[in-house]
């Protein structure tokens, strides 16, 4: 467990987490997406690509490299899904579970459910995944339509909510979309959370997910609006490893997402991850995320 500043810090970075990545650019795009006009930023691993905030269509030539990746498959038409998928590649949407972004035509519906501002992130709110009605439109209306065009699995994010709000009520409500995914077996990969993944870890639940990611162990976002990065303290480096390790020890695939530019950083990243057997995504920037979503297909 943390003490209570370490607490602080690992909350503040939970709470930027998916603003990193919905922010972040870090793809092998050579041309422009509908959405918005987003610089190019090379990635390092072929084993993932992580490509959210804009979209691909079914342009392979941008994700030959990779051998999985994540898009928002809501906005995906089928075949695109399906281009995608090509020569074996493996299609993962995202999806945020336990927050709710104000872009999205579904925020009307549920917004009463909300629990607070996500800080750092004036687009989304924390959302209370004990209410019945958010876990039956998650499993039962989202999953449902991803799978329908074609989606290999699930990367969940936001289950950093528990961290947030730390009520039963909370862990439950995580607990029963994870379960009613995993029984329909999906594929689940949990970007973050460490707090709800080690309570599944440690309650002999671990076996619900495929595995996670884990942003920021060895490097460390300094700056959003300037695109700075440094190395990630020693005791939140110790803590996430830690917890890598647990998560490597129950069976389960670890990954982790860095952001850097410098090319050292990247050899040390690389050589960590394959030491340890880890993924990795390794970003070179973050850009301001597209607010001109299209419509839910």
């Amino acid at each position: 467990m943390h003490d209570s500043a370490e607490c602080t810090r690992a909350f503040l970075r939970a709470a930027k987490r998916t603003a990193a990545l919905l922010l972040t650019c870090a793809l092998c795009l050579a041309a422009a997406s509908p959405f918005a006009s987003l610089p190019a930023h090379a990635a390092f691993s072929t084993s993932w690509g992580i490509i959210i905030g804009t979209t691909l269509h079914g342009n392979t030539s941008r994700v030959k490299n990779y051998k999985s990746i994540v898009v928002d498959v809501q906005y995906y038409y089928p075949n695109e899904i399906k281009k995608l998928k090509s020569g074996g590649r493996k299609v993962y949407s995202y999806m945020s579970i336990g927050s709710l972004e104000t872009y999205r035509p579904y925020y009307k519906r549920f917004k009463k459910y909300t629990l607070g501002g996500y800080e750092n992130w004036s687009d989304e709110r924390w959302m209370d995944v004990s209410q019945k009605s958010w876990q039956d439109f998650i499993v039962n209306e989202l999953v449902a339509s991803v799978r329908r065009k074609g989606c290999d699995g699930l990367w969940l994010d936001n289950t950093d909510v528990y961290y947030k709000y730390h009520r039963e009520s909370i862990y439950k409500g995580l607990l029963n979309i994870i379960t009613r995914i995993h029984n329909k077996k999906i594929p689940i990969y949990i970007n973050g959370g460490d707090e709800f993944v080690t309570r599944l870890i440690n309650s002999g639940k671990g076996r619900l997910i495929n595995g996670v990611f884990q942003e920021e162990v060895i490097t460390a976002i300094s700056s959003y609006g300037g695109n700075r990065f440094s190395r990630q303290n020693r005791s939140d480096r110790a803590h996430y490893e830690a917890y890598l390790r647990k998560v490597k020890r129950a069976g389960l695939k670890s990954a982790v997402l860095e952001y850097t530019r410098s090319s050292s950083m990247r050899s040390e990243i690389i050589k960590f991850c394959k030491k340890n057997g880890y993924d990795y995504y390794i970003a070179k920037g973050i850009t301001p995320e597209t607010k001109s979503w299209a419509k839910v297909k």
